[in-house]
């Protein structure tokens, strides 16, 4: 390490220059030439000039050594120096992955808070209508009035009914599967299961979602159940807006859009937009305008789409409200 502050080059420059000079010098009898010179100078005198590089010298060796000791004495602080920026650097990744794993385990606390609502939601509407079909059989049952006819009805229907609660078991059980293969997906139905998740919720609160389908194929390669917790997450967002504000007419658009190399979904609500002040900060962790909100659910939408599908999620501002692009690249299997 020493060799970065030069002293071992500068002492190389002298060494090679005092030898190129005594050659020089030993080739015309310079010293000779300066006894000659000072014999004809009375002004010099031979002892005076041997006195004075006597004195010089003892001060230039202890120069040069006091530069060699600075030299080493600043390599071992650069060493401890180096020492201790590597030792905070791994301190400060490990502090990362532990406070990213505690993120992700919040998020996923949050979204299951977020899931039993709605699973309650999606719940009490087939509930209501199995409890009137089972009370109907008992009152047509107690008074003599039940047909075979009715009876085969009323077990169809509350056998429909039982069905669909079984099959948003398995659209919230698949919700929260996680995922470690990329495989290629279906953008159309992904984002028609991350609004079924919702809808009732959604229902309850007069909350339209405008899903523009069409026949086109979206087919796009990454991690389905991750993408569509970024669509449940964002429209959840859009949704504890619409609350907070009293929105009238609360209304969200959704849209797909496919370029040459991604496909955009693009999600418009007209809840009124987010300040210019924050607007920088929402994907900022533990940042939130809600008093309950974690400030980690946009936070890991951005995680999940930037790292782990390699697409990109951005927002901004409209006439009415906030509009958010999720873009991911197109399937890579054919």
């Amino acid at each position: 390490m020493i060799n970065k502050l030069n002293t071992t080059r500068d002492l190389v420059i002298v060494l090679i220059l005092g030898l190129i000079l005594w050659l020089i010098l030993g080739k015309y009898d310079g010293f000779e030439v300066l006894i000659s010179y000072l014999e004809s100078h009375e002004e010099y005198e031979l002892d005076e000039v041997f006195l004075l590089l006597l004195i010089l010298s003892p001060f230039l060796i202890v120069y040069a050594l006091l530069r060699v000791k600075e030299a080493y004495r600043l390599n071992k602080e650069l060493k401890q120096l180096n020492e201790k920026l590597e030792q905070r650097v791994q301190e400060e990744l490990a502090k990362r992955k532990t406070n990213e794993a505690l993120l992700i385990q919040q998020s996923r606390s949050a979204a299951l808070g977020e899931m039993i609502s709605n699973i309650a939601h999606q719940w009490r509407q087939p509930l209501n209508a199995v409890s009137l079909n089972v009370q109907n059989l008992d009152f047509l049952y107690k008074n003599k009035q039940l047909t075979d006819e009715q009876m085969e009805r009323s077990v169809k229907k509350i056998t429909f009914l039982t069905l669909n609660m079984s099959q948003t078991i398995d659209d919230f059980r698949n919700f929260f599967k996680p995922e470690k293969i990329k495989h290629s997906f279906d953008i159309n139905n992904t984002v028609k299961k991350a609004i079924r998740i919702v809808d009732a919720s959604f229902e309850t609160l007069n909350i339209k979602i405008d899903f523009k389908v069409n026949n086109n194929n979206y087919e796009v390669f990454g991690f389905e159940n991750e993408y569509s917790q970024v669509i449940v997450n964002i429209l959840t967002n859009s949704k504890d807006t619409f609350i907070e504000r009293d929105i009238e007419n609360p209304l969200i658009e959704i849209e797909l859009i496919k370029n040459d190399d991604n496909v955009d979904l693009i999600l418009k609500d007209n809840a009124g937009g987010i300040s210019k002040e924050i607007f920088p900060k929402i994907f900022d962790p533990y940042f939130s305008t809600k008093e309950s909100g974690t400030g980690i659910g946009l936070y890991m939408s951005k995680m999940i789409i930037e790292k782990s599908m390699d697409g990109n999620l951005s927002a901004e501002n409209i006439d009415d409200g906030l509009k958010f692009i999720i873009s991911v690249p197109i399937s890579k299997e054919k």
